[in-house]
């Protein structure tokens, strides 16, 4: 009884397996995985268990080693599920064939040889040389796959073997021959791709080992590769997307074209052929080059093309075309990836010329910001590739500082480097991006004193809070939760005035004038406002045009460029960000991305609030570099709960919150230490072991909160007992004169007045409402189920209405005879008001945080709430459409459909705009959806279709009609 018990999970396995194999062939949607990765993940795992348990001695061991296989094969999968997976099919004793004639069920020559292919790479992966001979036959007999065993063996065993029908193969090397040249810094390198179906296989054929998806990948290695990861190559990374290009080349034999030419000293890349069109480039697997004109000069390695003659080039070579250069091919080709647009890309060597002036900037010049500085024309010259660059003054109405040094005649740059044009307006040299970018340093310090903020019911959660800030220093507030750390940050972003106190930026109160200083600080909340639906890159690209709507599109994708680049994601820039619990990209990765958005405005200080929450040690460290780089002559303040030492090292300065926002400790780290073991000396606490080897903010809160004893868990010391005694502490540093007294200086005397916010153009106006109104509508088509049930809603409710309604007063229905058309009509405008209501309850709710994030960058509101509105009520006008089309249809009406669509349009705007009202006051999404009802049945019973307008109200007393 008890082994028939045990065996139940078996047995389970063996049913599903065979009812699946009955089936197959008639239920399509029972034998096709439907794209889900996890399908498709359980049937290589259950093949690769069955093969693995049918060894007589498998280990722990090796057990682990299979499965740490699995993770790298399948990094999408949860790594849980997985684990669970492959220990239940270790654990059913299933057969081979089984398995394999579940895998083979219902899918076709192509599918069948992915699943071998994969296999087999599995196999390869264990070293075991024994599971890829007889073995491997047996699961190619298995997937009906006969005679195939060798020759899938010698593919991905054996260098330089070329793939056969279905798969397909393109090989890479830096040798003569190769389908696809390498550099020459990649000698030794040479590496075939594979695919078959959607599987895409990396086998390494070199003597040098590759990095592939961050895992080095040994001479006769074999790994798959899925979208978005790269091949981390010496002369650089190689994108999944590129692969892609060149597999496609490869199967179909079709180039791609484009034209080239120069505009300005930069390359103006488009598919379509116009007059200006100087060079033709067909890209395959390498590109063939042909010059149309004959005054064009286009030159590859010094020397000359004409018209008539053509070269055949590698990505990697460069060229230069009327003197202007060198530009790679590769970089055309990576431009060549947003398909019907026009491009501009940049040679490794520009000389800009800057200035500040509209009456004297050119075509192609860089305009910066009139009116916050004196006037200047500069002409800048550099190169990407060394980094280093010349500037030379042309026009100066006053003396610029290049690094707090003035600017005299022709001087050199570096990347990095700043030039002051007045105390809060510089340009900044970002080579490496190849880019200059225009900077606001309006904020020089910081003051907070004496700050308090009470609510009414939670009363004190911050009390007398005394520090100062300095440009370029980096602080971390630390204390536990409820110890008023967020409000502290929102009190600094201008989102929150103090009860009593005052903070001052430039020794100007911040609430004073937070129209002048609120633009100049980024608050970044623990809420997530990174859409679903959106790209890494698009989130770049919008964030952009919130806070500088001025800049062209060419600037605009440069300065994208350079924030992915800085933030380490541009190997995942087209990738959709997708919810949290999807990991399409990694939590470490979303971080980087919500603290890049702040990244392309014009702040001078930075308020994250605990950006490493939850995050693996890596991910942390990735995080607090980026921190790192963004306070180079910028203010950065972050909150964190319990940091490591070495995270907490990093911070110039921390401020130690406790219980109630008292005021426990402000100075540098190594002097909080110090604090904290005297203090902890002095009042005989026991410190832990672990706290003390950890040290850091561990150490600090043992201190903080020490009990009496282990009996009682009450705390020794009350917060205002901290407080009261670290102000003490500084009162003697004060006394003892180890304070940092003295103003902080700046590249110029005087007090620093903020500019004014330039005004908005139009224009300008114009792009931040496509912004919003672009933004909602990927909202509402990316998302595949919430595309289809708009889709589906209209004809559905159509179908029933209008078939239910389908009744004539004679035996042959027609228009003329219908008897139901008031009643249809009634039920079309109410299905357009549900339509605007439904589509629109909750979009101002799901954007509250964006949009208290963008308030500082001065969020176009009228425009934000215009886009929502036009946006929904086009969509509910599409669903109104198809309603029409279905129900016009069956009732038989004609020549109506444009009246009826207009109504139904302007219901749905009514229905929209009430909705966003709803939106605008709901404290949940929940509360709103249950607001549609109070919304809807008042208008359907008032609207006189269910009883007539002088039957309603007959016996209040207040309208009862007089009687004669």
């Amino acid at each position: 009884m008890n082994q028939w018990f045990f065996d139940i999970p078996s047995k389970l396995i063996h049913w599903r397996l065979n009812l699946v194999r009955a089936l197959g062939a008639y239920v399509p949607w029972l034998r096709r995985d439907d794209g889900s990765m996890k399908v498709h993940a359980g049937t290589l795992v259950d093949l690769f268990a069955t093969i693995l348990s049918g060894r007589r001695h498998l280990s722990a061991r090796d057990a682990d080693a299979a499965l740490d296989i699995l993770r790298y094969t399948f990094p999408e999968v949860e790594h849980r599920w997985l684990s669970n997976r492959f220990e239940r099919s270790m654990r059913a004793s299933l057969t081979v064939a089984d398995v394999l004639a579940s895998a083979a069920s219902g899918r076709d020559e192509t599918e069948r040889m992915a699943i071998a292919l994969e296999v087999l790479s599995l196999l390869i992966n264990t070293g075991d040389s024994r599971m890829t001979g007889e073995l491997f036959d047996q699961v190619t007999y298995g997937l009906e796959l006969p005679g195939t065993a060798n020759h899938l063996r010698q593919l991905l065993m054996t260098p330089d073997v070329e793939a056969q029908e279905p798969a397909y193969s393109v090989g890479f090397s830096s040798g003569i021959g190769a389908e696809v040249s390498l550099p020459e810094q990649d000698k030794g390198i040479s590496f075939r791709l594979i695919r078959c179906s959607r599987l895409v296989l990396v086998v390494n054929d070199g003597t040098r080992p590759i990095v592939v998806r961050g895992r080095h990948l040994q001479p006769g290695g074999v790994m798959p590769l899925t979208n978005g990861q790269v091949v981390l190559l010496p002369s650089g990374p190689l994108s999944f997307e590129d692969f892609a290009f060149f597999l496609d080349c490869k199967r179909s034999g079709k180039q791609e074209v484009c034209y080239i030419s120069l505009d300005g000293g930069s390359l103006q890349i488009s598919r379509v052929r116009s007059r200006a069109s100087e060079v033709r480039v067909n890209m395959g697997l390498a590109c063939e080059v042909e010059v149309l004109r004959p005054e064009v000069e286009f030159a590859v390695d010094g020397r000359r093309l004409y018209p008539g003659e053509s070269v055949r080039m590698a990505y990697y070579s460069s060229f230069t075309l009327d003197g202007e250069g060198p530009f790679s091919m590769g970089e055309v080709q990576n431009s060549m990836s947003d398909i019907g647009r026009r491009f501009r890309l940049d040679p490794g060597n520009r000389k800009l010329r800057v200035t500040n002036l509209p009456e004297k900037a050119r075509k192609g010049d860089m305009l910066l910001t009139p009116g916050l500085a004196p006037g200047a024309v500069l002409e800048v010259s550099f190169s990407s590739a060394t980094n280093s660059g010349w500037l030379e003054v042309v026009e100066a109405s006053m003396p610029l500082l290049l690094n707090g040094r003035p600017v005299r005649g022709r001087v050199s740059l570096r990347d990095g480097d700043v030039v002051h044009l007045n105390a809060y307006h510089a340009l900044r040299c970002r080579f490496s991006a190849g880019v200059l970018d225009e900077e606001y340093h309006a904020i020089r310090t910081l003051s907070v004193e004496g700050v308090t903020k009470e609510f009414l019911r939670s009363g004190r959660v911050l009390d007398n809070i005394d520090l100062t800030v300095k440009r370029g220093e980096m602080v971390c507030i630390l204390g536990p939760s409820g110890s008023g750390k967020s409000t502290l940050l929102s009190m600094l972003a201008g989102q929150l005035p103090p009860t009593r106190g005052c903070i001052r930026y430039n020794n100007q109160l911040l609430y004073s004038a937070p129209d002048l200083i609120r633009p100049y600080i980024a608050f970044i909340p623990r809420e997530d406002i990174l859409d679903a639906a959106m790209s890494v890159s698009e989130h770049i690209s919008q964030a952009t045009m919130i806070r500088r709507p001025r800049l062209s599109r060419s600037e605009r994708v440069r300065r994208v460029n350079a924030i992915l680049k800085f933030l380490g994601l541009t190997h995942i820039a087209s990738r959709r960000v997708g919810e949290m619990n999807a990991r399409t990209i990694s939590d470490g990765e979303r971080t980087r991305l919500n603290l890049g958005l702040d990244l392309a405005g014009i702040a001078d200080v930075f308020l994250l609030d605990e950006p490493i929450s939850g995050l693996s040690t890596s991910d942390a460290k990735l995080v607090m570099q980026t921190m790192q780089n963004m306070s180079r002559d910028k203010m950065v303040i972050a909150t964190m709960h319990r940091p490591s030492t070495a995270i907490l090292n990093q911070f110039h300065k921390v401020l130690v919150l406790d219980h109630g926002g008292q005021m426990a400790y402000w100075g540098d780290v190594p002097g909080m230490m110090r604090y904290f073991r005297k203090a902890a000396a002095d009042m005989a606490i026991d410190v832990s072991e672990e706290a003390r080897t950890a040290g850091g903010a561990d150490y600090v809160f043992e201190v903080l909160e020490a009990p009496l004893s282990w009996h009682d868990r009450r705390r020794r010391q009350h917060p205002r007992l901290w407080q009261e005694r670290f102000e003490g502490y500084r009162f003697r540093n004060v006394m003892g004169h180890h304070h940092e007294g003295g103003a902080p200086r700046t590249l110029y005397e005087g007090t620093l007045e903020f500019p004014p916010a330039p005004r908005r153009s139009v224009i300008q106006l114009w792009r931040l409402f496509r912004i919003w109104a672009v933004r909602t509508f990927l909202g509402r088509v990316r998302s595949r189920m919430g595309l289809y049930t708009m889709l589906l809603e209209g004809p559905v409710l159509a179908l029933l209405i209008s078939v239910t309604l389908r009744a004539s007063s004679s035996p042959e229905y027609t228009f003329a005879t219908a008897l139901h058309i008031p009643s249809y009509l009634f039920l079309a405008t109410i299905v357009a008001m549900f339509f605007g209501l439904t589509g629109a309850a909750s979009e101002v709710l799901k954007d509250r945080a964006l949009l208290k994030r963008e308030s500082n960058a001065k969020v176009f509101v009228t425009g934000y709430v215009l886009a929502k509105a036009l946006v929904l009520t086009g969509l509910s006008a599409v669903q109104s459409a198809l309603f029409l089309w279905v129900g016009n249809s069956i009732l038989e009406i004609h020549g109506m459909f444009l009246i009826y669509l207009g109504t139904m349009a302007l219901t749905a705007f009514v229905g929209v705009s009430l909705s966003l009202l709803v939106s605008v006051f709901a404290r949940t999404e929940r509360a709103a959806l249950n607001m549609v009802p109070l919304l809807l049945i008042p208008q359907i019973l008032m609207a006189g279709a269910i009883v007539r307008f002088d039957e309603m109200n007959q016996f209040i007393p207040m309208v009862r009609p007089p009687h004669g």
